[in-house]
This record gives structure tokens, C-alpha cells and sequence, in this order.
């Protein structure tokens, strides 16, 4: 099937780099130069602001604007001007705290104010993890685990997550009645999303992709079923039919978003994730995509992340050698 794909794949690249041809004396249209702020906070760290302009299509990266005044507000009270390091970049000397309000206004001469705000999330906390065997099968049909990831939630508030796990297994295989090796097999991955996605939090949102919210999720914990997938797989010996004896380490990593960055992050898989996405791309047509932003009087995004990575969780590590 891979394999398929990979041909499809080309022979469509080939359709399309043999209907390219340049089009001379093309004038862009018209383009009125934007004010643009974006910037994701993170907890615990240094407030940051990224201000440029966007241009008309012939520019390759946006124009710094190093002529702003960039102003932090914290809980609707003024906590400093950031300085300018270059590149429009603009920094500040407030560190980001959990459950703290944060606005930014910036002055631009001959543009009107931009005005965004955000709110830093707390920390998710992850109390356990598991994992299920065969919880379903991956592209070739070879049998994969799921991950069950219970953290603590808060059904009264909105709360948003953004997720992605890490796993590498060894398994050996022994024969049921002797117990005489058979051989082993390797796997490992990183993943950020869930393959058969049957877990109701993923369904609702629509995607298998590990971005979500506690929209449904009525009690203060949550268990998340993530279907695993491993990109990189290894073998040896006879294994079918054998009793199996794995180790290997997990490390998940969860994430909490503000409103403002799940929303940019959804809307930026959704652009990727359309159904005719692909067709649209061989026709030479594609429908114009508008990320979410929420500056006001100008593009961009504000947002905020409190990034946790779980420790290292070793499962089985009894049958290490």
C-alpha cells in the first residue's frame, strides 16, 4: 500500500512540475503592508513579542518593524515597555506566570494600535499510565498498543491540551511450553496524533490529533486512549506465537494552551487536514485558508503555552538484561 502511494505520489509531481512554466511582465496586485504581532508565551519564562509587516508576494519574509512601541499589560495593569533586540524582536524582563492575564498594545507610526491578550494555563498534571496491548492494527496490520493517560482536569473551566509521546519497546519471545527463545523485535516512534482514534475527548474534536479540550469531560480526571504507531521497526528470529516479554520507556509530554493557541493550532491542522485538500493542489486550485489570530487592527497571534513532559516511565524494566 505504502508503496502505492509513494508512485501516485510522483507520478502527480511529475503531472504538476510538467505545467509549470513562468508567466513574464506579471504585475502583482496591489498590497497594503500589515502590521502583524505574534508571539507564544511560555510559563516561567521572559514575556516576547514578534512585530513585522507582511508584504505583497514577491517578498520572501516578512519586514521587521523595529520602530514600535510594544507595552505589556499583566492582570489590565501596565508592567513595562519591552526592549528591541533586533529583527523585531521585542523582549521583556516579566517572567510568564500560570493563571495570569497578559496583554500586549503596540504603536506603530502610520498604523492603527494593535491590541491582543491571553491567559497563561497551568501545568497539566499526568498522574498515571498505562498501556493497553493490542488495543488495534496499524497500515500493514501488524498489532499496536494504546497508551492510557489519566491527568487532572477542571470540568468548570475551558481548559485546552496539546500533546505528544515518545515510545521505544524491546520484545523477546518465548516458546509457550519450553520457553525456549524465539527471537525478538523492536519498535519506536514519536507521536502526535492516534491511529483508529476511538477515544471520545479526540472524536469530538474531530481528528485523530493529540490538540484538545475538556469540553466533554464531566469529572476531574480524565483518561485519554491514545492508539499508538511506531515509524521505525526491527526484528529477529522466529516470533509468531510465542509468549511475549517487553520493556522499554514512554515519555509523554502534555501540554496546556491558551484559548487563542488551541485555536491557531486547529485551525492551522484544519487547513492541512481538508478533505480535498490534495485535489484542489492537482487542480491548481486552492481555496484561501484564514488562520485563526486574534490581534486587533492587525494579524497575528498571542498565545501561551505551559509545556510538562512526564518523567521517563519504564515499564517492565524487571525484564531488562
Amino acid at each position: 500500500m505504502k508503496k502505492n502511494i509513494i508512485i501516485l505520489f510522483l507520478l502527480a509531481a511529475l503531472a504538476l512540475s510538467g505545467c509549470r512554466k513562468e508567466i513574464k511582465n506579471y504585475e502583482y496586485p496591489d498590497f497594503d503592508s500589515q502590521p502583524t504581532l505574534n508571539a507564544v508565551l511560555q510559563q516561567g519564562e521572559p514575556v516576547w513579542a514578534q512585530v513585522t509587516l507582511a508584504q505583497c508576494l514577491d517578498s520572501v519574509h516578512p519586514a521587521p518593524c523595529t520602530d514600535a512601541e510594544v507595552l505589556l499589560y499583566v492582570d489590565g495593569q501596565f508592567a513595562e515597555r519591552l526592549h528591541h533586540e533586533g529583527d523585531g524582536l521585542y523582549v521583556g524582563e516579566t517572567t510568564a506566570e500560570a493563571l495570569h492575564e497578559y496583554a500586549c498594545k503596540v504603536i506603530i507610526p502610520g498604523f492603527d494600535t494593535l491590541f491582543a491578550q491571553t491567559e497563561m494555563p497551568e501545568k497539566p498534571v499526568v498522574t498515571n499510565v498505562e498501556i493497553m496491548e493490542n488495543a488495534t492494527v496499524d497500515d500493514e496490520g501488524n498489532p499496536c498498543p494504546a497508551f492510557m493517560i489519566t491527568f487532572r482536569t477542571d470540568p468548570n473551566q475551558n481548559l485546552y491540551y496539546a500533546s505528544n509521546i515518545y515510545a521505544a519497546f524491546f520484545n523477546e519471545y518465548y516458546d509457550i511450553e519450553t520457553h525456549a527463545y524465539m527471537g525478538h523485535s523492536s519498535e519506536s516512534g514519536t507521536m502526535t496524533a492516534s491511529i483508529n482514534t476511538d477515544d471520545p475527548v479526540l472524536l469530538n474534536e474531530g481528528s485523530d490529533r493529540l490538540l484538545f479540550s475538556n469540553e466533554i469531560i464531566t469529572d476531574t480526571t480524565y483518561t485519554l486512549k491514545v492508539n499508538a504507531w511506531f515509524s521505525s521497526h526491527g526484528w529477529g528470529g522466529q516470533h509468531s506465537g510465542g509468549v511475549m516479554e517487553r520493556w522499554g520507556e514512554v515519555v509523554v509530554r502534555l501540554h496546556g494552551l491558551s484559548e487563542s493557541g488551541y485555536r491557531y493550532l486547529k485551525s492551522k491542522k484544519e487547513a492541512y487536514e481538508e478533505l480535498d485538500a490534495y485535489t484542489n493542489l492537482f487542480l491548481g486550485t486552492i481555496t484561501p485558508t484564514n488562520l485563526y489570530g486574534n490581534v486587533e487592527n492587525g494579524r497575528g497571534v498571542f498565545a501561551a503555552i505551559a509545556p510538562m513532559t512526564c518523567d521517563t516511565i519504564f515499564i517492565n524494566p524487571e525484564n531488562r538484561n
